[in-house]
């Protein structure tokens, strides 16, 4: 068992507390998900269907779809952290597995919010949103160590 879960026992049934640095993370990813979607529907897609930019058809939908990749990846790696950050993992076989499966997430989450951040100069409000994700993750991780 974890040890990020916490036990408690009241009245003699174990009761487990969630990781909630973890369910904060997928929260936010999901929330920076949506937001990318919509965002760029209404700021970058929308306005093409008026005036189309100098690119065939085909390969306006290939930006389409290549535009919300990045959203749905963000909607699955919310719905891991979620998964992470509930008492059901803490039956994962070993808390290294855990860790291993965090600290994946959490680098990948920064260097995303990293690489946005450098190359938009840090004008750009998904880039702190990644990192704050990330900080989010490693603070679960911590927090599923056993101590």
């Amino acid at each position: 068992m974890s040890a990020s879960f916490k036990t408690r026992w009241r009245a003699g049934v174990r009761l487990q507390r969630m990781n909630t640095w973890l369910l904060a993370a997928a929260a936010l990813l999901g929330l920076i998900g949506v937001v990318h979607t919509v965002m760029g529907e209404q700021r970058i897609f929308r306005p093409w269907a008026m005036q189309p930019p100098d690119v065939r058809p085909f390969h306006r939908q290939i930006l389409r779809g290549s535009w919300h990749l990045p959203s749905l990846l963000g909607l699955g790696q919310a719905a891991a952290l979620a998964w992470l950050g509930t008492a059901a993992a803490a039956d994962l076989p070993a808390i290294g597995l855990q860790q291993a499966l965090l600290a994946s997430l959490g680098c990948g989450v920064l260097a995303c919010g990293a690489l946005v951040l450098w190359l938009t100069r840090g004008r750009h409000q998904g880039g702190t949103a990644l990192v704050v994700a990330a900080v989010l993750i490693f603070g679960g991780a911590a927090q599923a160590v056993p101590r």
